[in-house]
């Protein structure tokens, strides 16, 4: 199926939501305490890395590679997270950490929806999964702040 630039734009954006949401996790979970926290997180990381092959296999069907996830914006996600849990890594400040960072995938994933029209359903569709699903981890998160 051939996607026009549009699409291909929203695709890679879900797939930039499932790598940096991944990556931060990775970068988080090592320092939780709370058995529960960190079950909740591992949960999520696992949703991360099934939405980037969901993500990915959608684009291989028009011929596209995902645009990556750069090794200097890594850097910059693992630099604030160290500088916001220098001083406070408990439970309360990663769930407030991994609160903003989704809020923040949250808006973006909303602005690009909002932005693009003429996308397919399942474009649509998929956005809309994304966000059930980041709305009810950003719950689960609120009872650990």
């Amino acid at each position: 199926m051939q996607r026009n630039q549009a699409e291909q734009a929203v695709w890679n954006g879900y797939y930039k939501n499932a790598t940096v949401g991944a990556h931060a996790i990775g970068t988080v979970i090592e320092r939780a305490k709370h058995p529960k926290f960190r079950s909740l997180l591992e949960k999520q990381q696992a949703a991360y890395q099934q939405q980037q092959r969901e993500v990915k296999a959608v684009l291989a069907q028009s011929g596209i590679e995902p645009t990556a996830h750069t090794a200097m914006a890594k850097a910059c996600c693992d630099m604030g997270i160290w500088k916001d849990t220098m001083l406070d890594q408990s439970d309360s400040n990663l769930a407030k950490i991994m609160l903003e960072g989704t809020n923040m995938g949250v808006i973006t994933l909303l602005q690009t929806l909002h932005a693009e029209k003429g996308l397919s359903k399942q474009a649509m569709d998929y956005g809309e999964q994304i966000l059930k699903r980041e709305n009810a981890y950003m719950e689960s998160l609120k009872t650990f702040l």
